[in-house]
């Protein structure tokens, strides 16, 4: 069975969906958050590390 090379499959409209400027801004600020958020989690288990009764 040969495939119909004129419609794109699914993997090829989600990266051309991704590739959009409007989804590529809201990835990126999904990643600045969770990169935010594992920073300060990071920072808190510094603190705790180096005194326990801090906080």
């Amino acid at each position: 069975m040969a495939a119909c090379d004129d419609r794109p499959n699914l993997v090829e409209r989600v990266i051309f969906k991704l590739g959009e400027p409007k989804n590529q801004a809201r990835l990126l600020q999904a990643a600045w958050k969770i990169s935010l958020l594992m920073m300060v989690f990071g920072i808190i288990l510094m603190v705790k590390t180096v005194s326990p009764d801090f906080m």
